[in-house]
């Protein structure tokens, strides 16, 4: 014979219903970062480089031209 617990269904239902919510509203957020916040930040680092690049030969040409 199996053991008997005395928890009632609604509260087993509502526990297993809060994880449900809880695993779905993270698996979103984690898939909104990765399609929407990863290629932004990838743009501004691009951008970052080529200012600094750009500011770096304009420096190099500046000087050489003296």
């Amino acid at each position: 014979m199996g053991i008997v617990m005395d928890i009632p269904k609604g509260a087993m239902i509502g526990t297993m219903l809060a994880t449900t919510v809880k695993t779905v509203l993270v698996g979103t957020f984690v898939r909104v970062r990765q399609l929407v916040v990863e290629p932004i930040v990838r743009i501004i680092a691009e951008v970052f480089v080529i200012v600094s690049q750009s500011r770096h030969h304009g420096q190099a040409h500046h000087h050489g031209s003296r």
